[in-house]
């Protein structure tokens, strides 16, 4: 007989950590190491220790979770994903994932007998920092983990308010709102902490990550389940343009160099030339922009824009980031409007694990689930993973493919459809993958 989720559980879970959010009448807001984000790890941690699991937290707040029957030496089968969220953003985005691999947790916990001839460990992972919406930097807690950010990395990211994440880290409290549970690390930052974050992926087997799709492939074509093949690299950049600021009734418009006008036909241009695509899949976007001094009155002298280019071919995603930056040079020079454009941060395509796309593969067709095999058009934590072990996703549909907006939206059928076979998975990899 196979092993059952509590489809109950699942969505009582998900439920109740949509209220932990400083938005509560639009959308979901909860950022990595604030109230709610405490609120958050310390409903899911109470729930692991019910069920006699371990905890453990590194420096950087990314948590592990471990069966009451993993044994010491064996490699580590993980599933997981983040709990942080964009400002006002959905309630399934991130931690989905995460309550699908606790609902795993649970449900094995609950079945020791399952486990009795199990190859590998299991642990649940929920990795801090994902969106970067307080940093700037997306991913932070797997790119500690995988050593692409190390020490000094604690210095340079800084939240708007200007706080650096070293202050932030150290700032924390260790209990979370019932004053008893400890949902911080606060051992400190020495360099034999930050050490310890890095995974030794000698001892990890597999990696698997759950998440509704974030796009309208499978509720466009009607799919329970999408097996993820490839997710898309992007590259960031940041720029910054400097005109003069003036009166906004006093100025002639032929004396005119403002930054925001400026702006608006760089960023207009790079649209335009991404749409030049032959394959209609290369994405470009500006998703944040500051105007100084942002007042009715006042021609804009000050204008910073992110843009960011995005595909699955990381030739491509250089090309036309290339390109559009002698765009903006070339419109901003025409304008008579200083220009600076800084490289933000970069992360490459990555096609994941064959074994594991075969695997999801043929137990979908086994179970006559309407499944594809695709890409990931958003960047996860699997892709920082995906370069040192073995790393699968599975996506569930999002209705009219809403994401990181209040909207956002999955049926349950389908919610509680992938973390069955997110526990299918699972079981496979314990017990069958030598």
């Amino acid at each position: 007989m196979t092993l059952q989720t509590n489809e109950k559980r699942l969505l009582d879970n998900l439920h109740t950590l949509r209220t932990f959010t400083d938005t509560p009448q639009d959308g979901v807001t909860r950022f990595s190491y604030g109230t709610q984000d405490a609120r958050a790890r310390e409903y899911i941690i109470k729930r692991a220790e019910n069920c006699g699991c371990s905890v453990s937290i590194d420096a950087l707040q990314n948590i592990r979770i471990g069966l009451p029957t993993n044994k010491p030496g064996r490699k580590t089968v993980l599933s997981g994903s983040h709990i942080d969220t964009v400002r006002n953003g959905g309630w399934l985005d991130g931690i989905y994932g995460v309550c699908g691999a606790l609902e795993v947790l649970e449900t094995l916990a609950e079945n020791p007998d399952s486990l009795k001839d199990a190859s590998f460990n299991y642990e649940l992972v929920i990795f801090a920092e994902e969106e970067g919406s307080g940093f700037g930097s997306t991913m932070t807690g797997s790119k500690f983990i995988t050593g692409i950010y190390a020490e000094a990395d604690l210095d340079k990211l800084v939240s708007d308010t200007g706080m650096s994440l070293r202050q932030t880290l150290q700032s924390l409290s260790p209990y979370g709102p019932d004053g008893k549970t400890i949902v911080y690390n606060t051992g400190g930052l020495s360099q034999e902490a930050l050490q310890n974050v890095r995974w030794d992926f000698d001892q990890v087997q597999t990696m698997l990550e759950l998440h509704i799709e974030q796009g309208p492939v499978l509720d466009r074509e009607g799919l329970s389940l999408g097996i993820v093949d490839s997710i898309f690299g992007m590259r960031v950049i940041e720029v910054t343009l400097t005109g003069v600021g003036n009166h906004a009734g006093a100025t002639p418009m032929t004396e005119r160099y403002d930054a925001l006008c400026t702006a608006a036909e760089c960023i207009l241009a790079a649209e335009a030339h991404v749409k030049t695509d032959d394959d209609k899949r290369t994405v470009v976007t500006c998703g944040k922009m500051d105007i100084e001094p942002n007042c009715s009155n006042v021609i804009p002298e000050t204008v910073r824009f992110s843009l960011e280019v995005r595909d699955k071919d990381e030739t491509k995603i250089d090309r036309f980031m290339n390109e559009i930056i002698d765009l903006i040079v070339a419109i901003a020079e025409k304008r008579q409007v200083n220009c600076e454009i800084k490289e933000h941060s970069k992360s490459s395509p990555l096609h994941l694990t064959d074994r594991l796309i075969d695997a999801m593969s043929k137990h979908a067709a086994a179970l006559d689930l309407p499944y594809k095999v695709m890409d990931s058009g958003a960047v996860h934590d699997a892709c920082m993973i995906a370069k040192y072990a073995q790393t699968g996703m599975i996506f569930v549909p999002s209705i009219n493919g809403r994401s990181h907006v209040p909207e956002e939206n999955t049926n349950d059928a389908d919610i509680a459809a992938g973390v069955q076979f997110l526990l299918d998975t699972v079981l496979h990899e314990l017990h069958e993958v030598k």
